[in-house]
């Protein structure tokens, strides 16, 4: 039988869908404020893209270790909002460590700490939401999960470029982080709802991670390999932002030129918010997979447009919105589409691989891209065009997953 928390599921919008989506929403304005002037603090210390594209690939890396974690805890524990909780704690310190740092490397490690609790959290939230709306209602409740997230996305951005107005400098900005990135803890603690599963029998045993990837189904498997596939292609958005810091102004260390990008980082995080609900909905109408595709394919082609469009500034604009668009058909349609995939009873660990498997795949891409932008500094087109090569093979890969009906209820 599946536990659902102690309130009416008729409705996907009740009070545990609106308290991950108020969580998703205030922990990404904490992560969205430090990630607009990242670029701008690496450099100050005289870091580069390749210092940006490891800093990043590391973060990411650890984290998909600690969201496989977060996973496996998510099937073995009764109570799956402590985890969640915590996770949110724990990113809100340690992104606003970084404003304390004078070091590449202690930037690598506060980054660090902060992926380590946003990866521990993201399978127990998922499932959390997932239990809290009824399945045909599911791209809904994550395109709403989506939308909170994407907003954070934009005001973070904009409460960054209006402490730099005020004349805060970076690290000073970094530690106003923290405030939102509480106010996700609160959320999470406070306004979800969850009924704990009943004791498992003592003679029970946990099962192992292999004999549970067994059980995940093949299916779901394959998915992973497409997944695995995109996301090593599928590189930071801190990269774009130092791109468009680059060609906007032609120096590294000009002001005008940093806040310019945030500009555009702000557009694409407003498209991204805007796109996430309707495009959810959309998943519930026609199914997951040919969004997923669909966005995947726009990925590789707006990627190709990074490396081959003059970097004019409506170049750069049209670019930046192009991304937002394909960000949100993957964060929208991705968990909604492996929820269905999965089997009731190790929801948890499938939630935990996907997360796992695109933090590698951002580790992967990241470090990548980073380093051949470093290897040809003229031509950052060279590491753009590999990143589009990647992205477009995973679309072909999830072209090759069985097809699941929409309405189809995870037991």
């Amino acid at each position: 039988m599946s536990a659902r928390p102690s309130e009416d599921t008729r409705s996907w919008i009740n009070r545990s869908t609106l308290g991950v989506s108020f969580a998703s929403l205030f922990s990404d304005v904490s992560h969205e404020l430090a990630t607009a002037v990242l670029p701008a603090v690496l450099l100050s210390i005289g870091a580069g893209p390749a210092s940006l594209g490891i800093t990043e690939g590391i973060a990411d890396g650890i984290s998909s270790v600690a969201k496989l974690w977060g996973g496996v805890a998510t099937d073995r524990v009764r109570r799956r909002k402590p985890l969640a909780s915590i996770g949110y704690l724990i990113t809100a310190v340690g992104i606003a460590a970084i404003g304390l740092t004078t070091r590449a490397w202690q930037v690598v490690l506060c980054r660090s700490a902060a992926w380590i609790g946003r990866g521990s959290r993201s399978a127990p939230r998922d499932f959390l939401m997932s239990e809290a709306a009824p399945p045909e209602h599911l791209g809904k409740a994550f395109g709403m999960e989506r939308a909170g997230d994407a907003l954070g996305a934009v005001l973070g951005p904009l409460l960054a470029l209006s402490l730099i107005a005020a004349g805060l400098a970076p690290r000073q900005v970094m530690l106003w982080s923290l405030l939102p990135g509480l106010l996700a803890f609160l959320s999470m603690s406070v306004l979800v709802v969850e009924r704990p599963e009943p004791p498992r029998p003592s003679s029970t045993k946990p099962t192992s991670l292999w004999r549970k990837w067994g059980d995940l189904g093949r299916p779901f498997r394959f998915y992973l390999v497409g997944i695995l596939i995109f996301g090593s292609g599928d590189f930071s958005r801190t990269l774009l932002i130092l791109y468009a810091i680059q060609h906007l102004e032609g120096t590294l260390f000009s002001w005008t030129g940093a806040t310019l990008a945030i500009a555009l980082y702000v557009l694409h995080n407003a498209v991204s918010a805007l796109a996430a609900f309707p495009l959810g909905a959309l998943t519930d109408r026609i199914g997951r997979r040919p969004v997923i595709v669909s966005g995947y394919l726009f990925a590789a082609a707006t990627t190709v447009g990074f490396a081959l469009l003059p970097p004019r500034p409506w170049v750069l604009a049209a670019l930046f919105v192009a991304s937002g668009l394909y960000i949100a058909c993957e964060e929208v349609s991705e968990k909604a589409y492996a929820v269905e995939l999965l089997p009731r009873e190790v929801k948890g660990t499938g939630l935990g691989l996907l997360a796992s498997v695109n933090g590698i795949g951002d580790m992967i891409s990241s470090i990548a891209v980073g380093s051949i932008w470093a290897v040809f500094p003229n031509h950052p087109g060279y590491a753009f065009t590999f990143a589009a090569a990647l992205q477009f093979a995973g679309a072909l890969t999830i072209v090759g997953t069985g097809r699941v009906p929409v309405t189809q209820q995870t037991k």
